[in-house]
């Protein structure tokens, strides 16, 4: 293949790109950076940009040459390739998409709202951290003793959410969604009781 050459007439200006990535410039010599109307050559704006591969400023460059194919700068041919390729890329996408798995819900949207309630609850109150008083005393009643024991942090639960609301009352077959609602009601029934108890022992009293 002949290699082609560029034949530059007085005034004329230009930049080659090496296979190494170099750049070497012609037509620039005895020229100011800047003339007096504040102009600077293309050659000098591209090669600092090429020299620097600022990240950004390459973004801008490419966006701006995609651009420029796609409104036609470089002729009609390279604008319908470029089209036909947005297009088969578009395609690409969606057939992807679409063989990517379905990943089920985990939560009701009423699970997911009281976890994120529970989660900011917790959160204000390692924000706002322990009362140094507290925490004296805790440390005093610990000191002599011979045994400790610890539990999970429950005060920033929520109450439970009705069995209906739940993704594994959902998920569930009729026959458990039966026996769910039947485990629910007798767990409701026994906090009254426990409750009607209690008022009656304080009554006594």
């Amino acid at each position: 293949m002949p290699r082609e050459m560029l034949k530059l007439r007085k005034g004329d200006t230009a930049i080659m790109i090496k296979a190494d990535g170099s750049i070497e410039m012609a037509g620039l010599q005895g020229k100011e950076l800047i003339n007096a109307k504040g102009h600077i050559s293309p050659c000098i704006l591209f090669a600092a940009a090429w020299a620097k591969k600022d990240e950004k400023l390459l973004v801008h460059l490419v966006k701006n040459f995609q651009d420029c194919v796609r409104e036609g700068y470089f002729g009609t041919d390279a604008q319908k390739d470029f089209k036909d390729m947005e297009i088969e890329n578009a395609k690409k996408k969606l057939r992807e998409d679409q063989e990517k798995p379905y990943l089920a819900p985990t939560e009701t949207p009423e699970e997911t709202a009281k976890r994120e309630l529970e989660e900011k609850h917790l959160q204000a109150i390692v924000d706002k951290g322990q009362d140094p008083r507290v925490k004296k005393q805790q440390e005093a009643l610990k000191k002599g003793a011979t045994k400790t024991t610890t539990k999970k942090y429950d005060k920033n639960k929520q109450p439970d959410l009705p069995v209906e609301q739940t993704m594994k009352y959902l998920k569930a077959t009729p026959a458990e969604q039966k026996k769910m609602k039947k485990e629910e009601k007798k767990k409701k029934q026994i906090i009254g009781t426990a409750s009607i108890e209690e008022k009656k022992d304080n009554e006594t009293t």
